[in-house]
C-alpha cells in the first residue's frame, strides 16, 4: 500500500493507481489523490478506495455504487450547478442500470441505457447522464465500451436585431435596462451580472471586472461563487461610457443588480412577451459575439471579451447570421462583383 507524504500545506496526501486510461493513443496510468489532516486518515481514505477495487473483482460493486462513490469524492471539487446535474442524474436516470455490478456491464448494457435516455432527453442531456456512467465506472475499469451517442442538435438561437435591442433598453425599467446592456453590449452572463459588486467597477477604465458568478447548488439555493468554474470567464470586460453610467456608483461591497439569475429572467420575459418578440435573455450575448463578428473583430478578441473557451459556440452563433445584417453583407457582396466583373453595366 502507497505511504502518505506530508505536503509543504502540512496536510498529508497518498497517491492511489486507479486504471488506466488512452490518451491520444497511449496508454497512461491515473491515480487518485486522498489527502487528509493526518497521515493515518490519509492511509485510510486510501486503503478504502483500494478496498473499493477488491470489491469489481469479486463483482460485488455496482454501477450505482460507482456513481455514488464518484458524486461523493468530487463534491470539494465540482462546480455547484455540475453536482447538481450530477446528483439529478443519479436519481432520475439510473434505474436501469444501477444494480448492475461493474464487472458484468458490458457495451450492450450502457447501449440500451442511452437509447432509453434519449426517447425523453436531449442530445446534450443524454451526452451529460452517460459522461457521468462512464467516468464512474473508469475509476474502477478499464474496460473500454462501444456505444453510439445521439448526434448533437443544432444550435438553436433566436439572435435579436438592433431594432429589438433598442426596442427592449427603451421599454426596461431601469435595473432591467442595466442588465440588459451588461449582456448585449458586454457579453455578461446572468449570473456575472448578479456577481458583480461596485468594487468590481473600474471606473477609470470604463470596464467591469468579470470573476464572480451566483449559481445554484444541488439544494436549489442560489450562491454566491468567487470564483467561475472556467478560468477563461475571468476577464475585463470594457463597456459604453453610456453603460457606465447606467450602472452608477455604490458602496464596494454593495451588489450592482441585487437579485437572482432567476429574477432576470423572469422581467425580460414579461417585457420581451410584451413587445411580442421570442429572443431569450441569453440571446443577447449571442447578439452581442454576432456583431462584434460582423464589424471584423477577431475571434480571438470576441472569446476573450465574452469569456468562451473555445470557439464551437462563436461558430453556432455566427452560422445564425443577424437578419437586419443579411441586407447589408448582401449588397456589399453585389457591389464587390458588380465592380469587378461588370464595370461598364
Amino acid at each position: 500500500m502507497a505511504k502518505a507524504k506530508k505536503l509543504k500545506s502540512g496536510t498529508w496526501r497518498v497517491l492511489v493507481f486507479s486504471h488506466f486510461e488512452q490518451v491520444d493513443g497511449v496508454k497512461k496510468r491515473r491515480y487518485e489523490s486522498f489527502t487528509a489532516s493526518t497521515k493515518a486518515e490519509a492511509e485510510l481514505k486510501a486503503a478504502q478506495f483500494a478496498n473499493n477495487k477488491d470489491r469489481i473483482r469479486s463483482g460485488k460493486l455496482t454501477v450505482g455504487d460507482a456513481i455514488e462513490r464518484y458524486i461523493s469524492s468530487r463534491k470539494n471539487t465540482l462546480s455547484p450547478s455540475t453536482l447538481k446535474t450530477y446528483k439529478a442524474d443519479q436519481q432520475n436516470n439510473t434505474d436501469m442500470i444501477k444494480n448492475i455490478p461493474i464487472s458484468d456491464i458490458s457495451s450492450e448494457d450502457l447501449q440500451r441505457y442511452v437509447d432509453d435516455l434519449a426517447g425523453r432527453l436531449s442530445p446534450k442531456s443524454v451526452r451529460n447522464a452517460y459522461g457521468l456512467v462512464l467516468a464512474s465506472i473508469h475509476v474502477y475499469s478499464d474496460k473500454v465500451y462501444r456505444v453510439t451517442l445521439p448526434a448533437r442538435a443544432p444550435a438553436d438561437f433566436d439572435i435579436p436585431t438592433d431594432k429589438q435591442i433598442s426596442l427592449l433598453m427603451d421599454n426596461a425599467t431601469p435595473r432591467l435596462k442595466l442588465c440588459i446592456a451588461l449582456s448585449a453590449l458586454g457579453t455578461l452572463r446572468r449570473g456575472e451580472i448578479c456577481g458583480l459588486k461596485y468594487k468590481d467597477v473600474l471606473y477609470d477604465f470604463n470596464a467591469v471586472y468579470v470573476h464572480s458568478d451566483v449559481v445554484m447548488d444541488s439544494d436549489h439555493q442560489w450562491i454566491h461563487k468567487d470564483m467561475p468554474k472556467n478560468s477563461s470567464s475571468i476577464r475585463r470586460v470594457q463597456l459604453p461610457a453610456a453603460v457606465m453610467e447606467l450602472i452608477g456608483h455604490g458602496e464596494p461591497e454593495e451588489y450592482i443588480y441585487k437579485g437572482t439569475p432567476t429574477s432576470i429572467t423572469n422581467k425580460f420575459c414579461k417585457l420581451r412577451d410584451r413587445l411580442g418578440l421570442k429572443c431569450r435573455f441569453h440571446d443577447l450575448r449571442h447578439y452581442s459575439a454576432s456583431i462584434m463578428h460582423a464589424i471584423g473583430i477577431p475571434d480571438q478578441y470576441i472569446m476573450a471579451q465574452g469569456g468562451w473557451s473555445t470557439d464551437s459556440t462563436l461558430k453556432a452563433v455566427y452560422r445564425n447570421t443577424l437578419s437586419d445584417k443579411q441586407k447589408t453583407f448582401t449588397d456589399k457582396k453585389n457591389s464587390y462583383f458588380d465592380k469587378k466583373f461588370f464595370k461598364n453595366g
